[in-house]
């Protein structure tokens, strides 16, 4: 029979706990010890589960189990309806417990250190009942997330392709800067353009990172490359080994104007236009948000002074 006509198959969610299992033990005794049965029962699941996709899923042999190629789509797709199940219960629980919202925020290295600390602690003084996810990740991520709805709210330095139809509202703007040492020869400059760094050893945040990502196609356009000396995770690095002499750099200016006194640094903004970025909050549709996140969504903008209740209502 084809796939096209093929009825939709009606999964079982214990067997596919019990198949889960037996990937992961690469046994179907151990799974069935897991799962509280006896060995015959599990077999007889797994087996069951099989005949209703039209072909195998296990390898069997004298030392285990191990998935076939179907088996392993099954074990990724499986898992990942695991994951969701048990984030609904989770859920579920905390609204059981007196907690009436939970909202889940993907956000940069920026947005964390700069902007967020100040404004989510405001948050949720004011709504306490409610659970806030944050994770960090790159701005690419960040998108991703939202795009795949791993996340309600993004906060990041890249703009969406508008190919992608995602809502957007400009939650800061950043001015980057050259961070030098003080007896650096670009250090008493009131700008510098970009061209000027691309004979310094540079200190550069990873591969992937909004800023890299800049600073890597300007130098491109200029039909150069830049001398990345080392790679760091975060702010702090880069200030510690800029300030040891082991380069310069390019961060955002909040992340070094409150160390200028108490480490060997100086900063010099950037010249070009792309020296200022915005900082988005990005959501597949603002108004299809649970309230929860609205709630977020409408304190971050009130802290920047931003009419987000329009966006909200306008749904971009």
């Amino acid at each position: 029979m084809s796939h096209s006509t093929r009825d939709p198959i009606s999964f079982d969610f214990e067997s596919l706990e019990i198949f889960l299992a037996a990937v992961e033990e690469r046994s179907i005794f151990a799974a069935a010890q897991r799962n509280h049965i006896v060995a015959s029962a599990a077999s007889k699941r797994i087996s069951l589960l099989e005949e209703q996709v039209g072909t195998s899923l296990l390898y069997r042999h004298s030392r285990g189990v191990r998935p076939t190629p179907a088996g392993e789509a099954l074990y990724h797709h499986a898992k990942r309806l695991e994951e969701h199940l048990r984030r609904i219960s989770d859920e579920l629980s905390e609204y059981a417990n007196g907690v009436r919202g939970h909202v889940r925020v993907h956000a940069n290295l920026t947005a964390m250190v700069q902007y967020l600390p100040r404004d989510l602690s405001s948050f949720l003084g004011e709504n306490p009942e409610i659970r806030l996810d944050l994770v960090e990740k790159t701005s690419d991520q960040v998108i991703h997330a939202v795009v795949s709805g791993l996340t309600d709210i993004g906060i990041c330095s890249a703009t969406p392709d508008a190919a992608l139809d995602l809502d957007v509202l400009t939650y800061g703007v950043d001015q980057l800067v050259l961070v030098v040492r003080p007896d650096h020869r670009l250090a008493r400059r009131r700008s510098v353009p970009f061209r000027e760094l691309l004979d310094e050893d540079i200190v550069s945040l990873t591969y992937g990172t909004s800023i890299h990502k800049l600073c890597t196609s300007a130098a491109e356009r200029l039909g150069r490359r830049l001398q990345v000396r080392m790679e760091v995770t975060d702010f702090e690095a880069m200030r510690c080994m800029i300030a040891s002499g082991l380069g310069v750099g390019v961060l955002p200016m909040p992340s070094v104007a409150p160390y200028l006194d108490i480490m060997s640094l100086r900063m010099v903004p950037l010249s070009e236009p792309w020296g200022k970025r915005p900082l988005n909050i990005v959501a597949r549709r603002f108004q299809a948000l649970p309230l929860p996140s609205q709630l977020l969504v409408g304190h971050l903008a009130r802290s920047r002074g931003l009419l987000v209740e329009r966006s909200l209502a306008a749904g971009s």
